[in-house]
């Protein structure tokens, strides 16, 4: 299965080792993301370490543990579905996720229950992706 992976699953899997950090580590899916997962990761890094409880370096590391399961897509790949994924957000921050959804024909793993209303785009939040990959008990 192949799946873009919205920033809020990346920062939930960096705040606690739950199902959204094994889901990131799964075999049984290949994650692709826009280079603004990076940029929104980093930018909310203050507030993963005070919900986490870890430092500074275990977030670098965890990240780079969690990035290296990704294949970060750059921009040029999807920009010219941009305009049209504009339509279906809530949130400017989002258009890069749908953009590339719609780019490679591929569903959406996001939490955001705005990004659920749209329907351009299939969305799986993380218990419908656990069920999808038989994963939840």
């Amino acid at each position: 299965m192949e799946l873009v992976v919205d920033s809020n699953c990346l920062l939930s899997a960096l705040i606690r080792p739950a199902k959204s950090r094994e889901l990131l580590c799964s075999q049984k899916v290949r994650f692709f993301a826009p280079e603004h997962i990076i940029i929104e990761a980093v930018n909310h890094k203050k507030d993963v370490l005070e919900k986490s409880g870890i430092t500074d370096a275990e977030f670098d590391q965890l990240i780079g543990i969690l990035i290296s399961n990704i294949n970060i897509v750059p921009q040029d790949e999807f920009q010219h579905y941009e305009n049209q994924a504009k339509e279906f957000v809530t949130h400017n921050e989002d258009i890069p996720f749908i953009a590339l959804a719609l780019a490679r024909r591929m569903p959406l793993w996001t939490d955001d229950k705005d990004l659920h209303k749209q329907s351009v785009v299939k969305v799986y939040s993380t218990t419908e992706l656990l069920k999808e990959l038989g994963l939840l008990q």
